[in-house]
């Protein structure tokens, strides 16, 4: 738990920076640690659901960032 912790502050200090690749890659990593913490709550609590949430989670995150990223593609001016 506490190394999700700590992968979870860095992964915020990525999505803060003004470099819009650093807040992709803080979103992707964010994305990994809360599947990794939900999996780790339903083994822990025996709760069935949670793993389908973080398998949605681990699809979903990706997806997001190919979206976002097209959406600032489009957004460029210089290209």
């Amino acid at each position: 738990m506490f190394s999700l912790m700590i992968g979870a502050l860095s992964s915020l200090k990525l999505c803060f920076h003004r470099n819009t690749s650093n807040v992709l890659i803080g979103e992707g990593l964010m994305a990994i640690i809360i599947a990794t913490f939900l999996v780790v709550l339903s083994q822990a609590f025996n709760i069935p659901f949670a793993d389908t949430v973080a398998l949605f989670i681990i699809v979903a995150g990706p997806v997001g960032t190919l979206a976002f990223s097209m959406v600032m593609r489009k957004g460029d001016k210089n290209k």
